[in-house]
């Protein structure tokens, strides 16, 4: 059995509608412990445009082995062309939160 490595995805969605949909398949799928949801206001580049808007961060708690059904389920329920899907691994942390995430991904 592989060791349990926790992660935070992050993405962005243009919606709570649509980042609730995605958080929701995840947590049904058994691919995410928690997802958390952020209003935020972004500025990027876009086709060589300086664009603005408001988004919706979801942060995505979960284990390394997910990553890749994770992503996909993102992208399926996405509306942007390019979402943004980071994934960052986690360096410690209190360990009976820890434990709790894995057992829920272990579902």
């Amino acid at each position: 059995m592989l060791r349990f490595k926790p992660v935070i995805i992050t993405a962005t969605a243009p919606s709570r509608e649509e980042a609730e949909l995605i958080g929701r398949l995840l947590l049904e799928n058994g691919l995410a412990a928690c997802v958390q949801y952020e209003s935020v206001s972004s500025r990027y580049m876009w086709n060589g445009q300086l664009c603005s808007g408001e988004e919706i961060r979801l942060v995505i708690k979960t284990a390394r082995c997910h990553y890749k059904a994770v992503e996909k389920i993102i992208v399926r329920h996405h509306s942007y062309d390019c979402p943004q899907v980071l994934m960052q691994p986690v360096q410690g942390g209190f360990l009976p939160y820890l434990k709790w995430m894995k057992a829920q991904l272990a579902r």
